[in-house]
Formats: C-alpha cells, sequence, structure tokens
C-alpha cells in the first residue's frame, strides 16, 4: 500500500511532501495513479468512507515537495481564497547548471507566458500574448559549473520557474523539457517551504523541508 509521507495532519488539513516522479492528479489517459488518487485511497482505507480530501494546487510531476490538501469541505473556499489572493507563500529549491557566473544575489523575472503542446507534453514560453509571470530568484550557493538557487513565483502559471531560468540561460538540472544536457542530473526542483494561516484557527503555519539533492 502506498505510505505518504506526511508532514502535518489535523481535521482540517494535510501537508505531505510528493515525491518527484509522482503526478499530483490524475491525467486524462488515466494511466497512472496521481499522489491525490493515493491519498483519497489511503484516508478511505485508514478512515473509512466518510474521509473527504480537496486538491486545490499542484506540482510538475518531476518536482519533489509540499502540498497542501483540505480534509474539511467547510474550509475549501477558504484555502482557494488563500492561493487566489496569493496568501500562501511558497519556495523552492533548485541546482541549475552555469555557462557563466551569476553576478546578483537577487534578481526578479517578470513576464508573460502561453502554454503550447509539443508532441504528448503541455509546455510554456514567453509570448506578449501571455498571462503575467513573476518570479523571485536569490542566489543559495554557485560553483564553475552550477548553482543552488532560491525559487519564489508570485504567480502559478505552467512550468514557471522552470522557463524564467532556462531564458536566463541557467536551465535547472534534469529538466528534459528545457535543458539540453538533461541527461546529465537527476531532475532538481523541490518546493520546500509553504506557509499560510490555518482556516480554523487562522494560526500562521510553516512547514520545511530538506531537499534530496544538494
Amino acid at each position: 500500500m502506498f505510505e505518504p509521507n506526511i508532514i502535518f495532519e489535523d481535521s482540517d488539513i494535510l501537508i505531505v511532501n510528493k515525491p518527484a516522479g509522482l503526478a499530483s492528479q490524475d491525467s486524462q489517459k488515466g494511466s497512472k495513479k496521481s499522489l491525490y488518487t493515493h491519498l483519497q485511497e489511503y484516508l478511505k482505507n485508514r478512515d473509512g468512507d466518510q474521509a473527504y480530501l480537496a486538491l486545490h494546487h499542484r506540482l510538475d510531476a518531476q518536482t519533489s515537495g509540499l502540498m497542501l490538501f483540505c480534509k474539511a469541505p467547510q474550509y475549501n473556499k477558504f484555502i482557494t481564497d488563500l492561493f487566489r489572493e496569493k496568501k500562501i507563500i511558497k519556495k523552492y529549491i533548485t541546482r541549475v547548471d552555469l555557462s557563466e557566473p551569476i553576478e546578483n544575489e537577487n534578481w526578479s523575472v517578470e513576464n508573460k507566458l502561453i502554454e503550447f503542446r509539443f508532441k504528448h507534453f503541455k509546455k510554456a514560453k514567453a509570448s506578449a500574448s501571455g498571462k503575467t509571470a513573476i518570479t523571485h530568484f536569490k542566489l543559495l550557493a554557485q560553483d564553475q559549473a552550477s548553482a543552488l538557487i532560491e525559487c519564489s513565483p508570485q504567480t502559478g502559471r505552467l512550468h514557471q520557474i522552470r522557463v524564467h531560468l532556462a531564458d536566463l540561460k541557467t536551465p535547472i538540472q534534469g529538466d528534459f523539457h528545457y535543458n539540453k544536457n538533461y541527461k546529465s542530473h537527476e531532475f532538481k526542483l523541490c518546493a520546500f517551504h509553504l506557509s499560510f494561516h490555518h482556516p480554523r484557527t487562522n494560526k500562521f503555519l510553516t512547514f520545511e523541508i530538506e531537499p534530496e539533492f544538494s
């Protein structure tokens, strides 16, 4: 049976560390189970058929890290509003390939992205006809070949962090969509930080994990 890596759980919410390689939500083809489906089955087996679970955001299948689920239907709107009003703080860590040193410790990217179909995948690219995408970046460490970067997306566009970094010629290691040398590494992007107000208690909660890569 699937055993989720539960970081926090109470009667209202569930925080899970999603493993890399597992989709957040089932695809239309439905050929493989997602984290959401696995969690629904896990909770029903543990708590009975009355168990409830709602999905409010997603991570790319290759991305590991923290995801928030709602266990009480009366708080769905509260959590939806947190995401819509950008009151949930999400931070990621990634390791990127370098062609030259990064000079700035902090920088931001703001542009417009559109989604498009590439073979049987969805991808994203910059386009004046797209939707606004904003990401703040912080350099944590670098050597001659790579850098460790903290990413704080302010919007939630498809592959936003991946496209922004690739367009800066600092593609994420292992990113088969946007890095020509992806075979050299595993995919290195982790949603390591999540903070928000609890829907029932209004207490401000912060969760952090260590990424599996360095």
